[in-house]
């Protein structure tokens, strides 16, 4: 394989009896699915509310439904964190209250560095869905793949200049990857890092 690509190989063990997929599942490897996240996250957070960084994740590995969105912003002059979680089999969704950052990241430094706003309703989830096809096409280009997840997008404005860069990781599988192994299904799976700067150019991270 070449060494454009920086990859790093994992295994997870499945159990067959998973749960099943839920028709309200957000899923944030679509665009659908990432228009659906910005929207709970308006209803959520508020559409206007002004923030530095905004995180989804999903679930789990291996999977791109959305388990969680997680926004940071300033206020007051003061660093603050909230997210939202959604509905599992175990738990219904929640919506956390605002969290001041600890006293480490309340300093000069820190602070100067979160003044970059972005209205929630102004995140550009088309431009976060071409950045995962480009991340897609890159690693085909080294690598057949079965099936791809994102696994995490992160959205963070400069102080600067209130430009946008964002960091995200995608799970591949390859075609044949998986074995049975009494009741479990083992999935060898990889796991790719992507950056895009300001400037929209998209790089691997290594």
């Amino acid at each position: 394989m070449k060494n454009t690509l920086k990859i790093t190989f994992l295994l997870v063990m499945l159990l067959i009896t998973s749960c099943g997929s839920d028709k309200d599942t957000i899923r944030i490897s679509t665009l659908e699915g990432l228009q659906a996240a910005k929207q709970l996250a308006m209803t959520s957070f508020g559409a206007d509310l002004e923030v530095y960084r905004l995180e989804f994740y999903s679930k789990e590995d291996l999977n791109s439904d959305l388990g969680s969105i997680t926004i940071k912003y300033l206020k007051d002059g003061k660093l603050f964190s909230r997210r939202y979680t959604t509905k599992t089999n175990y738990a219904e969704a929640t919506l956390e209250d605002e969290k001041l950052l600890n006293d480490a990241f309340q300093k000069k430094f820190h602070i100067k560095n979160a003044q970059g706003k972005l209205k929630i309703s102004d995140l550009d989830v088309d431009a976060i869905f071409s950045n995962v096809n480009k991340g897609v096409v890159l690693i085909e280009e080294e690598m057949e793949i079965d099936n791809y997840q994102v696994r995490e997008y992160y959205v963070e404005v400069d102080t600067k200049t209130n430009k946008i860069s964002s960091d995200f990781e995608i799970h591949v599988t390859e075609p044949n990857n998986e074995t049975i192994e009494g009741r479990n299904i083992v999935t060898n799976f990889y796991e790719v890092e992507f950056k895009v700067d300001e400037n929209g150019e998209l790089t691997i991270k290594g």
